[in-house]
């Protein structure tokens, strides 16, 4: 059987995503989204049929390797013809994938601890300290408190930040940000000025932002770097808790020649 990896896109491999989507179970947040979808998509092609996906930037980061499980005793040699050609150094591999989880473990160098994907736990938590009327969109009067420095003025216009104000002071900034691998689910997250935390103003956030994403029919999803100890406890605190953890996978060493 002939395998092939044919340069495609995401609107190309739209129900080839969906089905991949499946599999996952528990939601993943906007970073591993990003990663996923800005890397070069490609179709896995047997015999000339697609049949699965991957997402490579060659020489760099391998985010996503995905066949159906009809396919998948092809998956070893599949996933070693993809590491010869490319040559990643490293994949983001989540603990909910387990096929690409199990395809790295085949063969690495090392593993990282890269970041905890939260869901809701269901169980009630503790009200917010601060109230839901504190919590408004941004408006562009608000970017110099935005604690960001990249895509501030685009992501207010776009409606994917919130401000936390009590009395006019700006006590830290939500974001919302609509998923497109799960539409129905939405990642949030938070940021508290320095001068404010320990306050309660994250899990305010948070809670308040979940609660946004249920009145719109959406799951809320959440996520956080791994050594990140002050956000975890943030976020249990506000009803989360994690099934799910993104691992950095070292394939090769740097500076290794690839074909594409």
């Amino acid at each position: 059987m002939k395998l092939d990896f044919i340069r495609s896109s995401y609107d190309e491999g739209r129900p080839l995503f969906a089905q991949y989507m499946q599999t996952l179970g528990s939601g993943n947040d906007d970073f591993w989204e990003d990663n996923s979808l800005t890397n070069g998509i490609y179709q896995i092609a047997l015999d000339a049929q697609p049949v699965g996906l991957c997402a490579v930037e060659a020489g760099g980061a391998l985010t996503l390797f995905y066949l159906p499980l009809q396919y998948a005793k092809y998956a070893q040699s599949a996933f070693r013809a993809l590491r010869e050609r490319f040559h990643p150094q490293y994949a983001f591999a989540a603990t909910n994938d387990e096929l690409f989880l199990s395809l790295c473990m085949d063969d690495f160098l090392s593993i990282e601890k890269q970041a905890y994907f939260f869901t809701q736990s269901g169980i009630p938590a503790r009200p917010p300290e601060f109230a839901r009327d504190c919590l408004r969109p941004a408006l562009p009067a608000d970017a110099a408190d935005i604690l960001d420095k990249e895509n501030v003025a685009e992501n207010i216009t776009q409606g994917k930040y919130y401000v936390l104000r009590e009395n006019g002071v700006f006590l830290g900034q939500g974001f919302y940000n609509p998923m497109t691998l799960t539409p129905n689910a939405v990642s949030i997250g938070m940021s508290v000025h320095p001068g404010h935390r320990r306050k309660g103003a994250g899990r305010s956030i948070i809670m308040h932002l979940a609660e946004l994403c249920r009145e719109n029919g959406k799951i809320p999803l959440c996520g956080c770097w791994y050594y990140n100890h002050n956000s975890k406890k943030t976020l249990e605190s506000a009803g989360f808790v994690t099934r799910t953890r993104l691992l950095k996978v070292w394939l090769e060493e740097e500076g290794t020649e690839c074909k594409s």
